[in-house]
């Protein structure tokens, strides 16, 4: 229930959809004759595209995410490396006979660079799909790209059945198994690293962030006047936002140092 609950929130709420939905709301009322509650409509349209695509919020939201967990010193040793998915767009890929370029992957690229320095590692790739319908994920895209770039097969576990975080989490940790001396480092976006730490703190797995796909600039309001850029960075901020409540509302996730 909290997956599609999630999922349905997200198509209404989400800043680029709020930018969609106001116009229609608008056309709607105009085409019943109701002009002045058509006009307020028009106003909220406009204060939207504003707000979410012209001001950078997106970017001045997203940046106290990423600044949470700066990548620390590389440890001495390293036993296992958890990488979560994110948009690999697998099913497309698979569907044209094709990946794209392993370099347009930032968090695979850091992860095989963990994988190289410490050989000894185990790699886990946690990705199901986390579309409503159902689908590949991004387990076997992600399985590709890795062996493009050279990592052993046999080192590369995959999960592929999570939908969510909170399922990345439990889904791998069965697979690791892991014990409590053991070093386990966790390559996910910056963005994303907050709400992913709280979860392995509530499951009681200790990580090591290891931060990827940065959006933002340490400092700075981030570019005016670039809409689809400043739109996408505003619904990764509200999804990340309102994911870090909904998961601490919902007992998911456990402070973190």
């Amino acid at each position: 229930m909290f997956f599609i609950l999630s999922k349905l929130f997200w198509i209404v709420f989400a800043p680029s959809h709020i930018v969609i939905w106001l116009p229609l709301v608008t056309a709607a009322l105009l085409w019943r004759g109701q002009v002045r509650l058509a006009r307020r409509f028009a106003v909220a349209s406009a204060v939207a595209i504003v707000v979410f695509g012209v001001i950078p919020v997106g970017a001045m939201a997203l940046r106290p995410l990423e600044n949470r967990f700066p990548r620390p010193a590389w440890p001495s040793r390293v036993d296992g490396i958890l990488v979560l998915g994110g948009d690999l767009d697998s099913a497309t890929l698979k569907s044209r006979g094709v990946v794209g370029h392993p370099s347009s992957e930032p968090r695979l690229v850091a992860a095989f660079e963990l994988a190289r320095r410490y050989p000894n590692a185990r790699v886990i790739f946690s990705g199901g799909s986390g579309e409503l319908g159902g689908g590949d994920g991004d387990a076997p895209a992600a399985a590709h790209i890795f062996a493009q770039m050279g990592l052993q097969p046999g080192r590369l576990l995959l999960e592929d059945k999570s939908r969510n975080t909170w399922e990345n989490f439990v889904f791998s940790q069965r697979i690791a198994k892991p014990r409590n001396e053991q070093v386990w480092l966790l390559a996910t976006s910056a963005s994303h690293m907050p709400r992913a730490m709280g979860i392995a703190a509530r499951l009681n797995w200790k990580m090591i962030p290891w931060p990827t796909d940065y959006e933002t600039r340490r400092t700075g309001m981030g570019a005016a006047w670039e809409p689809l850029d400043n739109l996408g960075k505003a619904d990764m901020a509200f999804h990340e936002w309102t994911g870090l409540l909904a998961y601490g509302l919902s007992g998911k996730t456990a402070s973190h140092p």
